[in-house]
């Protein structure tokens, strides 16, 4: 059964929680540090920026922070209908979304490919993010300098999804959901997803056609875990947007320009 509390960020939960350790270590060389954390098992849902780096070589710097926050803007509309997740920002080019029994989740993978299912079918600005998923063991703690301490998750789950992230197959999908191939439990793809149903003024009640698609396992090398089985669920069918992202970025930049809110301060 859900619980009825949620967590915004990873600082909430901390705050919220018994700590797994709570300690100062005083190290001869590194000095002194505090070292909270919790440690619980996870599903991660790492979202990443599509093409990162591309559109930060495209784009102005006020132009990828336009796009940045377009990007989050959308996720916070997924995160909505999600609410047992704790989410962080991770280097500024993705967002992890976690998703545990802690938070109120019975099926924390099954939650987790749903989240990403949304992403996937309302994308009409075309961000199609990189989207990983992985379970697993993952500590929640403080990180950073005597200024400034922020929470953050550390763990292989996090490695984990970042990675399959960036290992989906090639292929002209609409959006691809990746994730180890154990992850799957031979689940059954219409009752993960099912299909979606809506009434029609005319027809009634209408069943859509189902839209994603199940791979099969394949074995990739992944930069310090080595061979590992990975699986995909894809969707391939495209949005037809009057403007993707990228370049709403840009007109909403040169109306800044134009309206004379941009001033150059150099």
């Amino acid at each position: 059964m859900k619980t009825p509390y949620s967590y915004n960020t990873i600082t909430d939960f901390l705050l919220s929680q018994p700590l797994t350790v709570d300690v100062e270590i005083d190290d001869d060389s590194a000095g002194c540090f505090p070292l909270k954390c919790v440690e619980f098992d996870a599903t991660v849902l790492y979202v990443g920026v599509h093409d990162f780096s591309r559109l930060s070589l495209d784009l102005s710097p006020s132009e990828m922070l336009i796009y940045l926050n377009m990007f989050l803007v959308w996720m916070r509309d997924s995160l909505e209908r999600e609410r047992f997740c704790v989410v962080e920002r991770f280097l500024d080019s993705a967002v992890l979304l976690l998703f545990s029994k802690r938070f109120g989740s019975d099926d924390p993978f099954l939650d987790a490919l749903r989240t990403a299912r949304w992403m996937g079918e309302h994308d009409e600005l075309l961000f199609s993010p990189d989207m990983g998923i992985a379970s697993g063991r993952v500590a929640a703690g403080f990180a950073g300098t005597p200024k400034e301490f922020t929470g953050s998750v550390f763990g292989r789950p996090v490695l984990l999804a970042a990675a399959s992230a960036r290992m989906k197959p090639p292929g002209e999908m609409a959006s691809c959901i990746t994730f180890p191939s154990a992850e799957w439990q031979g689940r059954l793809l219409q009752e993960v997803f099912p299909p979606l149903e809506f009434d029609h003024p005319e027809q009634g009640r209408v069943r859509q056609p189902p839209t994603w698609k199940l791979g099969e396992p394949r074995v990739v090398d992944i930069p310090g875990l080595g061979g590992t089985a990975l699986r995909d669920v894809a969707n391939f069918v495209h949005w037809m947007p009057k403007a993707a992202a990228r370049e709403k970025a840009r007109e909403w930049f040169s109306m800044i320009k134009a309206k004379g809110y941009y001033k150059n301060n150099l």
